[in-house]
């Protein structure tokens, strides 16, 4: 049976009978001119007829389930409520012909070649400016230029990755669209989309018998530590943050090649060298993998309102060149103005034509060029000529002269009389199609393509792959994709394909044993502390809130107790808001309404909604620590889910439901990090995140509670709904055969350190943590910190729970407490200080202008 037969019998029909090429004449991958199956693509379609069509369709959903698992371009901060760009991996790959592809290789490793020695002169003699070459204003016009950065020459070339966006011409050829000189491009993004491709659907892959990434990377490691001269460097991937729309690329690829993960605010300099901010001090960093963007590097010499690297860093990068990769600057080689100007440099650099040219494009500084521009203003599109850190599909469109109105147009080419140095004009040029994958078939998709290259341990070399997306034809000029609908890359290999090995394959042989990280970030300490406040906080409302809601369900709850669920929801709510006018206790729509109102509020600590919405977000900054099973469970509370939305709206009767399954699920996510998480600093910090908090919390409720006199059967009832919002009345039945007492209930709760819910007890394990951590042992004197904690751990101990609760006034006990809630913030204050934000290895003395030096 020949390939069209078998295809046939998919899916009910010919997986072919629907596709068809546009018929302007576009160049499609799959089929030729004559409509005939190219012979590259025999073997995936092959492979893909022999699986029934319930199995093919299973294989796309599950492909894009495996990317919603991994978070591919999920953006943590957006707002729920706004249209979401989910990432889609189609399940049919974009397949290239050996031939073509070293056709592409030799192309695409001329123009970076190109774009480097550009680099080079326009940071050093700039012959290429003062011949003319390359006009002068389009050089100093362009953001991206880094005038400090000028003299710094890197041995190794500015570039270590480049990426190049390309498309189809109608007649098969390739044109550059875009270059991305400026950081790795995405190349996290290209790498997770051929992993969860494969892990989905290798039998498909290893027929085609395509090429494999590993290699590439193995020597892209090999590579970054040959510049370092060190056998184990440090090397830190330098990426914006979680509020960066590729952060995602940056996180994956640092993991994948084993790189720390820093910001800005991770690294100092001191000396001419770069340090990294941990837990154990300060450590140098070897070499520094930039995705920030240049000229956010340094705010001491570049733009000082920008923090994206440590102050200091051009200076550090004079001393050591290739400290920075790629170098500083390099951005302005990807200014699209340069693309009518790069045959005529290719030539006069290395005697050669350009092998794959640019798309049509005019650099509006340029007079002539502008007088066209508007006289033909309807064919045009009207373009930025630098777009920043090339985020794949993220290319701007542009301004179509033909849709604009008068006032539109007019202001278009006021823009581009007075402004022309920062834009280009291109006209419209097709895009090639490829094959994308649907139950009713296989359909054609306009698509554009971008390739990576690195500078490994053997010269400059071209990622075997790529990424591929969708795009909108009749809107696109570039790599400009509203959906972001892409396609893995596939590269038939001239021979057989050597065996798979593992990119930790080396690793492996020449590991060590190690018991913890060799360095923890102090901003990972950070998030993690806050993981488990928040957490514990998010714990701490519900059972505030179940505990006030369960009388208006008619749960058999005593009377008293339930006068005193509601007015610690009252204490609660007022703390931010104001109860509702004539407040009573027993008014259940009062209570149901403050309930809601600490539920849905985005204002106040003690806010649901705001809560888990923060718990969210730390835990997507601490998610290579987090176990598949814990991120699952954290799912739930995820912006936008049914559970986040039905919690606001729903009535009080089907609120309490809602609430005991989040307290199951906040449960389940502290036992999973209580049992899985290795006892390192890391865990230190968390831990301590929730002790503080669920210190600070008790100590409220107690304080909210009995903080003066009443009758005894309201104490009673008062004392019920601590032991039980404490998690502690079981405990308490198990040794006292009574109602419960103050005394005995305050022994219970604030002294007594074997119960993991005591005050007592809080206290002592976060003694223990501050003691173990590296700077308190090496300290001659007690740091901050660990005076605090000894002194509210010592003022507890020595607490006399009979004469507290015999105080008639309760004075006592009120300055005990407040004394507590009064030194909390203060020992988070001093923590933070002295691990999340370290500045100095040492203590210096500053000598002020008033003040003789000695």
């Amino acid at each position: 049976m020949n390939l069209e037969a078998r295809l046939a019998q998919t899916t009910g029909g010919d997986l072919l009978t629907g596709y068809a090429p546009a018929k302007d004449g576009g160049y499609d991958e799959m089929l030729d001119a004559a409509g005939n199956v190219r012979p590259h693509w025999r073997p995936f379609l092959d492979a893909l007829a022999t699986l029934p069509p319930s199995t093919q369709t299973d294989r796309a959903e599950q492909l894009n389930r495996r990317v919603r698992e991994m978070g591919i371009a999920h953006d943590i901060f957006a707002d729920p409520a706004a249209p979401g760009k989910r990432w889609e991996v189609d399940l049919v790959p974009l397949i290239l012909a050996s031939s073509e592809w070293h056709a592409l290789e030799k192309a695409i490793l001329q123009r970076t070649r190109l774009l480097n020695a550009i680099l080079t002169d326009i940071y050093g003699e700039q012959q290429l400016l003062r011949d003319g070459l390359i006009p002068s204003a389009l050089v100093f016009s362009d953001p991206a230029f880094l005038s400090p950065c000028s003299g710094i020459q890197p041995a190794a070339g500015y570039l270590q990755f480049y990426a190049v966006d390309l498309a189809r011409e109608a007649d098969g050829s390739w044109r550059i669209i875009d270059n991305h000189t400026e950081t790795p491009a995405g190349v996290g993004y290209a790498l997770a989309n051929r992993v969860v491709h494969t892990q989905v659907a290798d039998d498909l892959f290893d027929a085609c018998n395509s090429l494999r990434l590993a290699p590439f990377f193995q020597s892209v490691q090999a590579g970054l530590a040959a510049l370092t001269g060190r056998r184990d460097p440090r090397i830190a991937l330098l990426t914006p943050g979680p509020l960066h729309d590729d952060y995602f690329s940056h996180a994956y690829l640092a993991r994948y090649l084993g790189y720390l993960l820093v910001e800005g605010g991770d690294l100092r300099t001191a000396g001419d060298n770069v340090y990294l901010k941990t837990l154990e001090g300060l450590q140098r960093v070897d070499l520094i993998v930039r995705c920030i963007e240049g000229r956010t590097a340094d705010p001491l010499e570049l733009d000082a309102g920008r923090y994206g690297g440590p102050p200091g860093l051009v200076q550090a990068c004079r001393k050591s060149p290739q400290l920075v990769r790629n170098s500083l600057g390099s951005a302005v080689a990807q200014n699209r103005g340069l693309a009518p100007y790069l045959p005529a440099i290719c030539r006069r650099l290395f005697r050669e034509d350009l092998l794959i040219a640019d798309t049509p494009r005019r650099w509006l500084g340029d007079a002539a060029n502008r007088r066209h521009v508007i006289a033909n203003l309807d064919r045009m599109v009207i373009r930025s000529a630098q777009e920043g850190t090339g985020r794949p599909g993220g290319a701007q469109y542009g301004q179509l002269g033909a849709s604009l109105t008068e006032a539109q147009r007019h202001t278009l080419i006021e823009e581009i009389e007075l402004h022309g140095e920062m834009l280009v004009a291109e006209e419209r040029v097709g895009f090639g199609t490829t094959p994308a994958f649907s139950p009713r078939g296989l359909t054609p998709q306009p698509f554009a393509v971008r390739f990576f290259v690195a500078a490994t341990s053997e010269g400059l070399t071209v990622m075997p792959g790529g990424l591929a997306m969708a795009i909108v034809p009749n809107l696109a000029v570039a790599l400009s994709a509203p959906e972001p609908r892409t396609h893995d890359v596939w590269i038939i290999a001239d021979g057989e394909v050597p065996p798979h090995q593992s990119l930790w394959q080396n690793r492996i042989e020449t590991a060590r044993v190690q018991r913890s990280p060799r360095v923890i970030q102090s901003r990972v300490a950070d998030d993690l502390f806050w993981l488990g406040r928040y957490s514990e906080r998010a714990d701490w409302i519900m059972r505030v809130l179940r505990g006030a809601l369960q009388p208006i369900r008619g749960d058999s709850v005593p009377a008293l107790m339930q006068r005193a669920a509601r007015a610690c929801l009252d204490a609660l709510a007022t703390e931010e808001h104001a109860p509702p006018a004539h407040y009573e206790v027993d008014d259940a729509v009062a209570i149901e309404s403050v309930a809601h109102q600490l539920i849905a509020s985005k204002d106040g600590r003690h806010t649901l909604d705001d809560t888990l919405d923060k718990l969210y977000r730390v835990a997507n900054l601490t998610r290579d620590r987090l176990s598949l099973e814990a991120w699952r469970v954290l799912n739930h509370f995820r912006p936008g889910t049914d559970w986040r939305r039905a919690i606001v709206d729903c009535p009080a009767d089907a609120l309490l439901d809602l609430i005991e399954d989040g307290l199951g699920w906040v449960a389940a996510f502290n036992g999973l990090f209580h049992e899985n998480m290795t006892r390192n600093k890391g865990w230190s910090f968390l831990d301590m995140g929730r002790r503080i908090e669920r210190a600070g919390n008790l100590s409220e409720a107690i304080l909210w509670l009995f903080s003066k006199p009443m009758p005894q059967e309201e104490e009673t009832g008062r004392l019920l709904y601590l032991l039980e919002v404490a998690d502690s009345f079981i405990t308490y039945r198990s040794r006292y055969r009574l109602d419960p007492m103050l005394a005995l209930v305050l022994d219970l709760l604030l002294l007594d350190e074997t119960n993991p819910r005591s005050l007592a007890y809080q206290l002592a394990s976060i003694s223990q943590h501050l003691g173990s951590l590296p700077q308190s042992q090496s300290s001659a004197n007690l740091t901050d910190e660990r005076r605090l904690i000894l002194s509210m751990l010592s003022s507890v101990r020595h607490l006399d729970v009979e004469t507290l609760a015999k105080d008639a006034t309760r004075s006592d006990l009120q300055g005990a407490l407040r004394k507590q809630l009064r030194l909390l913030p203060q020992l988070t204050t001093a923590i933070e200080r002295h691990y999340f934000s370290l500045l100095e290895d040492q203590p210096h003395r500053v000598h002020t202008r008033l003040e003789p030096k000695p």
